[in-house]
Order: C-alpha cells, then sequence, then structure tokens
C-alpha cells in the first residue's frame, strides 16, 4: 500500500512538473500576435508613404512641375553657376534629366565653354563641364538681367495653354532673347510657347 501511494505521489509530481514547462513554452496570447503584426505592418506602410513623398519631391521624378515647387529661381541658378567659372551667359534651362529637375547653365569665356547641371532643391552641382572652345560668339551673349524672370514667362505659358509645365530654355535665336516654355496640355498632347524675354510678351505657340 505505501509503495502505491509513492508511485502515485510520482506521478503527480512528473505531471505537475511537465504542465508547468508545457506552459512555459505556449505561444503567447493571439491579441498580442496580432497588435505586433500591425504595429509592423504600420511601419512598412509609413516607410513607404515617406519614399513616396521623397520620389515626389521637386528633385526626383515626373513629366511636369508646378512653379511653386522650385526651391529656387533661376537667377539663383546663374549666380551659383557663375561663382564657378568667369565667362559670358549663353543658355540657361529648366529640364527634367533621369527623373531629376535641374537648372542647365552655358557659359564661354573666349578659350573655354562651361555647362553646369544644378539641383533645383539645393543648387548643388550634380554635373559640369569645361571643354576648350574659340567659337567665342558675342551675338549669343545675354545677362539674365535683360530678361523677364524666368517664372513670369512661364505664368504667361500657362495662362494661354491651361497645362502644366515641362520645362523652358532662355537663349538668343536671330539677335532676339527669348523663352521656349514646353506645356503639357493634358490629352491634347505637348505645346511650345516663345515669349519675348525682353518684354514677357507671347510671340507664338506651337502645338
Amino acid at each position: 500500500m505505501e509503495k502505491r501511494y509513492k508511485l502515485a505521489s510520482a506521478l503527480l509530481s512528473a505531471s505537475l512538473v511537465m504542465a508547468a514547462c508545457g506552459g512555459a513554452d505556449e505561444n503567447p496570447d493571439s491579441s498580442e500576435v496580432d497588435e505586433v503584426v500591425e504595429e509592423n505592418e504600420e511601419f512598412a506602410s509609413t516607410e513607404e508613404s515617406t519614399e513616396e513623398s521623397n520620389s515626389q519631391s521637386s528633385g526626383s521624378t515626373g513629366d511636369t512641375i508646378a512653379p511653386e515647387d522650385l526651391n529656387h529661381d533661376a537667377e539663383e541658378a546663374v549666380n551659383a553657376a557663375s561663382e564657378n567659372f568667369d565667362g559670358e551667359l549663353v543658355e540657361v534651362e529648366l529640364d527634367n534629366e533621369d527623373g531629376q529637375w535641374l537648372y542647365k547653365v552655358d557659359m564661354e569665356s573666349e578659350s573655354e565653354e562651361y555647362e553646369a547641371k544644378l539641383s533645383v532643391d539645393d543648387l548643388s552641382v550634380v554635373e559640369e563641364q569645361t571643354e576648350s572652345d574659340d567659337d567665342f560668339d558675342t551675338d549669343e551673349h545675354f545677362s539674365y538681367g535683360d530678361a523677364v524672370p524666368a517664372e513670369e514667362a512661364v505664368q504667361t505659358a500657362m495662362d494661354e495653354t491651361n497645362g502644366e509645365l515641362e520645362g523652358w530654355t532662355l537663349d538668343k535665336d536671330d539677335d532676339q532673347l527669348q523663352y521656349e516654355v514646353d506645356m503639357k496640355n493634358g490629352d491634347d498632347g505637348d505645346s511650345e510657347v516663345t515669349i519675348n524675354a525682353e518684354n514677357g510678351e507671347m510671340m507664338e505657340t506651337d502645338d
């Protein structure tokens, strides 16, 4: 009889130990698991939204850009390029290159030509090139101060076409300083608006 009691007691102790170990290995409460999963999904969603927002900023992507999304104007870009090269201004351009919005500033001296590509976000130099060139054509030279601001020319083009800005170029053509503003007109396609840069008046529109 005493042996039976000892055996029963041993079995009961073993059962209690196994139950305790089993309880320690059990999965956490399902509500806690769901909460962790939701938090991870929320973090991933926030991170994805941030990446999308960054990719859609003014210096990154898109065929068109709103003038108010440009952190710096064309005059600032010209001044920044002039700090790196001593020459005459030949052309200024706003363009989207490989998903990044840039100001392109072309200048030349009597012996060299220079091109700088600057980010519209912070005017950092993305690329610059200097080449030997003895074709110093004074008829192509101009001062940015001789032109109406690019922002004014763009607004004129937008009012005329009711479109979105794709870019613009400022240079001399047959001794006429002019802007050529590229616009996207929805389903109607693209158009190019030529504006007299000296007085801001529209010259023509090519669809």
